[in-house]
């Protein structure tokens, strides 16, 4: 286990550490050309295979797709954010089935869209280990996957990101394949779109690079589009106020949703301090309800802040599935996060959203939200995420995050309760 700081931050790594970090990336560097090779090959193949002709554009006056496969296989986050091209083709093919493929472990918080058909787990994250080529139970679950793609015959396949994403577009032996060109193998996309995602110096909001999908995919854009939206069933509502109740807590008072957690880099999270000292605050002062959201592996974290605490809060870590987190966070007055997936799910529900960052860019991956209030100190280092490692500061002081004070939030916490008084 790796031995955090008073704030909740790793501490600088020793040489050994950073000396095997570097052999890990080249490794995987001397793979990946491995790999970009062999796929080339595949692709000449798949281009001879149409006579190297470039189609027309795909559009609802040239096409109606029976079936659409829309591939993301990353975090919560993104997948809620992706959801924003379901929802644009929905619209424009209304008389398609669309199949969405996504990690088992952020599938859930998307099953109730009405604009889905089916939701598809599959983890594609196994294959990254070499053992993992010797176990037959993964080779069993790819082709069962793949039956399962190809016989739905799909019209359209969209590749949201990556190489993945890609290999799977084909393997589902879809007519039409949309994607960045750049994030996939030459050959694999009919519909190629320039670019791709996080290019130096172009500031464009992951929503935005899902939109120039869509608009490839046949879409006209318009305003609304992107917004994210999720859909919380009654039954999760249900479930949701039956453990609330069982946990004591009052529909008169206000509830505020506090997730001090985050996947994929530690300084994403707000130092664990700040946190006890806001959250005894808004208990003591506003005589808030406040609420601890996570998985069961931000426990150890979460204890860190509570026992710093004098006030109570509500730890519902572990406590509840995605569709209760869902209707959790649509139900609160507040929420306070990081750059993480709740903080996603929270702007996709339309709960008043205040969202902390510091290495990572919110002109990238913020909330898109009317109701957010995105608060980052700006500091001449921050962002500094680039998607190829963990969001963990360089300098291994994260003071990005430090300068954003408890007294900060507290004063945005208070302006948004008036509002909605």
């Amino acid at each position: 286990m790796i031995q955090l700081d008073d704030y909740g931050y790793p501490p600088r790594p020793d040489a050994r550490w950073e000396l095997r970090k570097k052999g890990i990336r080249a490794s995987k560097m001397v793979l990946s050309a491995c790999l970009y090779a062999c796929m080339c090959v595949v692709g000449a193949v798949l281009w001879l295979s149409r006579g190297g002709k470039k189609y027309a554009p795909l559009s609802p006056r040239t096409m109606q797709p029976r079936r659409i496969l829309v591939i993301r296989l990353d975090l919560i986050g993104d997948l809620v954010l992706s959801m924003t091209v379901v929802c644009a083709l929905k619209r424009t093919y209304p008389g398609a089935e669309i199949d969405l493929l996504a990690l088992p472990s952020s599938a859930h918080i998307v099953q109730d869209d009405p604009d889905l058909t089916n939701v598809i787990p599959y983890d594609p994250n196994v294959w990254r280990r070499p053992k993992a080529l010797a176990q037959g139970r993964n080779w069993r679950n790819a082709f069962s996957v793949i039956r399962r793609l190809r016989a739905r015959r799909y019209d359209i396949a969209v590749s949201v990101f990556g190489n993945w994403a890609a290999m799977l577009a084909v393997a589902s032996g879809a007519h039409r394949r949309v994607g960045f060109g750049r994030e996939s193998y030459p050959g694999f996309m009919t519909d190629n779109v320039a670019g791709r995602h996080w290019l130096p110096g172009e500031r464009l909001h992951e929503v935005d690079y899902c939109l120039k999908l869509a608009r490839a995919a046949g879409v006209t854009i318009t305003s609304d589009d992107r917004i994210p939206r999720l859909f919380v069933m009654k039954n999760a509502q249900d479930e949701l106020n039956a453990l609330l109740h069982d946990y004591g807590i009052e529909q008169d008072k206000p509830l505020i949703a506090c997730h001090v957690a985050s996947n994929n880099g530690q300084s994403k999270r707000w130092p664990v301090p700040y946190w006890a000292t806001l959250l005894d605050r808004l208990a003591r002062e506003l005589g808030a309800q406040v609420v601890l959201t996570g998985a069961p592996g931000d426990l150890p974290l979460i204890e860190r802040v509570t026992r710093r605490m004098e006030q109570t809060a509500f730890n519902l870590a572990g406590k509840t599935s995605l569709t209760q987190l869902a209707a959790l966070l649509q139900r609160a007055d507040i929420m306070i996060s990081g750059d993480s997936g709740p903080m996603h799910i929270a702007a996709a529900v339309g709960t008043p959203l205040i969202a902390i960052h510091g290495p990572t860019d919110p002109a990238h991956s913020g909330p898109v939200s009317p109701t957010a209030t995105i608060l980052r100190s700006g500091i001449w280092c921050s962002p500094c995420y680039t998607v190829k490692d963990p969001a963990d500061c360089r300098f291994y002081t994260t003071q990005c995050m430090k300068n954003i004070t408890p007294a900060r939030v507290f004063e945005v916490v208070e302006a948004k309760l008036r509002e909605k008084e």
